[in-house]
């Protein structure tokens, strides 16, 4: 395996287990109440989510026939942008933050930072793998 998919996978464990760690305050304020924090969801979901995209990717950098150089940056971003939106998230629930839009909040900024490098990262992974198929 190339380094962009042992990166991804080892990134995507790492972030799974973050979605799993959360899971314990998310319970917690169940137990308290009919609801849990918004922001404490969201978190806990896109980390769950993130981190199955993180290992999925792999078998894309896998498959890709871009050069090794582009698929380490494509991993990187991916990774980074995941990372970010996490952050990002978990910031916005330990601060309180209701509407993160309206208040612009240093997670907001964290997540709006995060996207792009999503989007980036995934282009990139798509273009290599649509390249080796064709």
């Amino acid at each position: 395996m190339e380094t962009s998919g042992e990166t991804l996978i080892v990134a995507g464990t790492l972030v799974l287990l973050y979605g799993f760690l959360l899971g314990i305050p998310m319970a917690r304020a169940r137990m308290a109440g009919p609801t849990a924090p918004r922001h404490l969801v969201n978190a806990h979901m896109e980390a769950l989510i993130g981190g199955a995209i993180l290992l999925a990717l792999s078998f894309a950098a896998a498959y890709s026939t871009l050069a090794s150089g582009l698929e380490i940056l494509a991993a990187w971003l991916v990774i980074a942008g995941v990372v970010a939106s996490l952050a990002g998230g978990t910031l916005n629930w330990l601060a309180g933050v209701d509407d993160q839009f309206a208040s612009r909040s240093p997670g907001f900024m964290l997540q709006a930072a995060g996207g792009p490098a999503v989007v980036l990262g995934g282009l990139l992974f798509s273009f290599g793998v649509l390249k080796a198929a064709l």
